[in-house]
């Protein structure tokens, strides 16, 4: 029998052949994903946040274990844990009302060399209804000598749904001497809130521009963060943020600039190692452990 239908059995007719067999229906089929393609959907069951869907085509893995705690964590990752020239991986991400998710991944994400007319591409799209949560925290991406990279990120937030999202990179493969030596980066993240935009937010680095090393672009440092926080039940840790930022010391390594946003802020950290800025960030989103069961970093590092 196929395994998407279902029949019933029929009276003997006496005849010695098995009765036809009438098929009562057939499961919708899901629609075909292309490859590099993923869809995921949280939901709040039974008083806790729960992944009740989850596919991806190669390149793109999805990866949803069983944790203690209320809360849902997606691991996002890519066959052999890279990029090539060429890959194209897209999120479609739902977090139904009063779900919490996190999204984060495994280890660094590598881009390699890339063709001009084939670079590598990800976008993520998420949707979060009525106070939904969304923590976005991956590991730093690493794009080696040729890589050219482009990101897109778009987020729907609902009034009263909350959002940390990370966005953060290193020079390269820099005990190689690969620092800042890919062919292009270019990311953009789109923040949206009952139609109306609450933040566009856009880098490109691009030699073509002036040598990334040099001392009016990266210099000497080797890494670059980018952290948005949003909604009414952040709003106070992300002012406690700025003050912090304001209140910092200029001679601690690390470069540092918040600004604020409606019901949030946006933070910028510059720093000399991956490490420097990796401590930063985990001193200065202490407060997630008030908002999930652990913090994303209490299993890494």
């Amino acid at each position: 029998m196929s395994p998407s239908s279902t029949s019933v059995l029929q009276p003997d007719t006496g005849s010695g052949q098995s009765p036809p067999r009438r098929p009562l229906g057939r499961f919708p089929a899901s629609p075909a994903l292309q490859p590099g393609q993923g869809v995921a959907r949280v939901a709040r069951v039974d008083g806790r946040s729960r992944v009740i869907r989850s596919r991806a085509t190669n390149p793109l893995k999805l990866w949803s274990p069983r944790r203690p705690g209320t809360d849902a964590w997606i691991y996002s990752t890519t066959f052999g844990g890279g990029l090539v020239s060429g890959d194209r991986v897209q999120l479609d991400l739902d977090i139904e009302p009063d779900a919490t998710a996190v999204l984060t991944t495994q280890a660094s994400t590598k881009v390699y060399r890339s063709l001009r007319s084939r670079p590598c591409s990800q976008q993520l799209t998420a949707r979060l209804g009525s106070a939904a949560t969304l923590v976005i925290t991956p590991d730093p991406l690493v794009c080696f000598r040729g890589a050219i990279y482009e990101q897109f990120n778009r987020i729907h937030l609902a009034d009263d749904s909350s959002l940390v999202h990370i966005d953060w990179l290193t020079s390269g493969r820099s005990a190689c001497g690969e620092c800042w030596k890919f062919a292009r980066l270019a990311t953009r993240l789109e923040v949206i809130r009952d139609r109306q935009m609450l933040l566009l937010d856009s880098l490109t680095l691009d030699p073509r521009d002036g040598a990334l090393d040099g001392p009016l672009r990266m210099g000497d440092y080797h890494c670059l963060a980018t952290v948005v926080i949003l909604g009414p039940p952040l709003e106070n840790a992300a002012a406690t943020i700025r003050e912090d930022v304001d209140d910092s010391n200029p001679d601690s390594g690390c470069l540092e600039a918040a600004s604020p946003l409606a019901e949030g802020t946006i933070w910028r950290i510059l720093g000399p190692t991956t490490e420097a800025v990796g401590t930063r960030l985990r001193q200065r989103l202490a407060f997630l452990a008030d908002h999930l069961d652990e913090t994303p970093w209490n299993r890494k590092w």
